[in-house]
C-alpha cells in the first residue's frame, strides 16, 4: 500500500490549519515529543541545508531521522534513517497501520507524510530528526514538532496562492515557525526577513552578522572559506553538493548543528565533503553531460543561471513549468543567458502543456526552441544538458534512467 495512491490527485487539496495534525498526533500519544528535532523552512535551499545538517549530525554519531518533500522517484525518499530511505516493508506497514488515522482526522497528503515521519522516528528511537518544512510555516504540518532549533533559509515569492502575494507577507508566514526560547537561524539579513524577525525577542542568529563566511568556486563544487560562528572556525572546505550558493546552505547547517551540539572540526569537514542531495545540480551522466536541478521558482532559476556557465560552460537548458510557479518569469530569466532552449512537459496534473511553453518561449525572444516529446528523451541527446524548472521533471528523468535512492 502506497500513501501516494491514497491521495492521488488530491495532493493540493489544502485547507490551512494545524488542528487536524495536532489532534491526530495527540490521539497517537504525541510521538513527536519523544525525540528532539530541527525544523528547516524558507523558500529556496531547504533541502540542501537539511542534507548538510543531517550529514553533520550523523558524523557526530547521532542516529538521525530525516523528513523531506517532495520525492523524486520513490515515495520512500521522504523518510530516512541514518541517511537511508526506510525499507519497503516497513513503509508499507506504517501506511497500512496509520490509514485509519489519516481517515479519522481527514489528514491531507502532506499531513499524512508528517504523521508517518513522527511515528517512524519515535518508534525507531532517533536521536534527532531533521524536518524540512513543506510550505510556509504558520500552518505547515511540521510545526507539530517541538524543535530545538529553527532555521529559515530565505524568503522569495513562491506558493503565493497560500502564503501571500508579496515577500513581507511570505516572511510573516515563514517566521511563524519560531518558538519562544528556541534559537532561530536566518540565512539573510535582507528586508523583510530580518526586520520582521526583530519584532520578537527570540534568540536570533543571522548570516553576515552573527556568523560570517565566504566562498569561491572550484568547478563544479564550492569551497567554504573563513567560516566563523562562536568558537567554531573552518577554512577551505570543499562542499559535496555542487554550486557556489551551497556555501550559504552549508553555513546555515553548521550554525544549526552547533546550536544543537558541540561540533568537532574533522567530523564537520568529512560531513560537508560527503553531503549529497538528489536533484540539486546532480550529475546523472558525464559524457555527454546530463545535469538535473530542482529549481522551480524565478529566484532559484536566477541563482542557477547566474553560476551555471562557471560550472558547465555552454551547457544547453531543458525547461518545463508547473501552473502556479511563475514559470513565465523563469523563462524570461533563462532568456537573459541563452538564445536557445529545449522544452518538455511533465505528466503531473499541474504540468504546463508543451504548446503553452513553446508559445511563451517564442514570445520571450528565444531564437531556437526545440521540443522533447517527454523528459525521457533527454537521454537520447548527444550534447550537454541541464534540466530545470520542476522537481517533477527531475523525477521523470531519473525514473527513465532507472535511478534509485539508497
Amino acid at each position: 500500500m502506497k500513501l501516494w495512491d491514497l491521495y492521488k490527485g488530491k495532493d493540493y487539496d489544502i485547507v490551512p490549519t494545524l488542528e487536524r495534525i495536532r489532534r491526530a498526533a495527540e490521539y497517537l500519544g504525541n510521538p513527536q515529543r519523544k525525540f528532539p528535532s530541527i525544523i528547516v523552512g524558507g523558500t529556496n535551499g531547504k533541502g540542501s541545508t537539511c542534507a548538510f545538517l543531517e550529514r553533520i549530525l550523523r558524523e557526530h554519531s547521532f542516529k538521525t531521522g530525516w523528513f523531506i518533500s517532495p520525492h523524486l522517484v520513490d515515495e520512500r525518499e521522504r523518510w530516512r534513517i541514518g541517511g537511508k530511505i526506510i525499507p519497503k516493508d516497513l513503509y508499507e506497514a506504517y501506511v497500512k497501520d496509520l490509514k485509519p488515522i489519516f481517515e479519522r482526522f481527514n489528514l491531507t497528503y502532506f499531513e499524512a507524510t508528517v504523521m508517518v515521519a513522527i511515528k517512524v522516528f519515535s518508534d525507531l528511537k532517533v536521536d534527532v530528526a531533521i524536518m524540512e518544512v513543506g510550505m510556509g510555516g504558520r500552518w505547515d504540518a511540521t510545526k507539530v514538532c517541538d524543535p530545538s532549533v529553527v532555521i529559515i533559509t530565505n524568503v522569495q515569492r513562491d506558493h503565493v496562492r497560500w502564503l501571500g502575494k508579496n515577500v513581507r507577507q511570505i516572511a510573516g508566514e515563514k517566521l511563524a515557525l519560531r518558538r519562544s526560547g528556541v534559537p532561530l537561524v536566518l540565512g539573510s539579513a535582507r528586508f523583510p526577513l530580518y526586520t520582521e524577525a526583530l519584532t520578537s525577542l527570540d534568540d536570533i542568529y543571522v548570516a553576515g552578522i552573527d556568523f560570517t563566511y565566504w566562498s569561491y568556486l572550484s568547478p563544479p563544487k564550492a569551497v567554504l572559506k573563513n567560516f566563523k560562528f562562536k568558537d567554531l572556525f573552518l577554512d577551505e572546505v570543499i562542499l559535496g553538493i555542487p554550486g557556489r550558493w551551497q556555501a550559504d546552505n552549508s553555513a546555515l547547517a553548521l550554525v544549526g548543528a552547533h546550536l544543537f551540539t558541540p561540533l568537532e572540526e574533522q567530523r564537520v569537514r568529512l560531513a560537508l565533503s560527503k553531503a549529497r542531495w538528489e536533484g540539486r545540480m546532480e550529475i546523472l551522466r558525464e559524457k555527454p553531460l546530463l545535469v538535473v536541478d530542482g529549481s522551480h521558482n524565478p529566484d532559484a532559476v536566477r541563482t542557477v543561471m547566474s553560476g551555471v556557465d562557471l560550472m558547465f560552460p555552454g551547457i544547453e537548458i531543458l525547461f518545463t513549468g508547473l501552473d502556479g510557479k511563475e514559470w513565465e518569469n523563469s523563462l524570461e530569466i533563462i532568456r537573459k543567458f541563452r538564445n536557445s532552449i529545449l522544452l518538455t512537459a511533465v505528466s503531473h496534473h499541474r504540468g504546463v502543456p508543451v504548446e503553452r511553453l513553446e508559445r511563451e518561449a517564442r514570445k520571450k525572444g528565444f531564437r531556437s526552441v526545440k521540443i522533447l516529446n517527454s523528459p525521457a528523451d533527454v537521454w537520447e541527446l548527444n550534447f550537454d544538458v541541464l534540466a530545470l524548472g520542476s522537481l517533477y521533471l527531475v523525477g521523470e528523468i531519473k525514473s527513465a534512467g532507472s535511478f534509485t535512492v539508497i
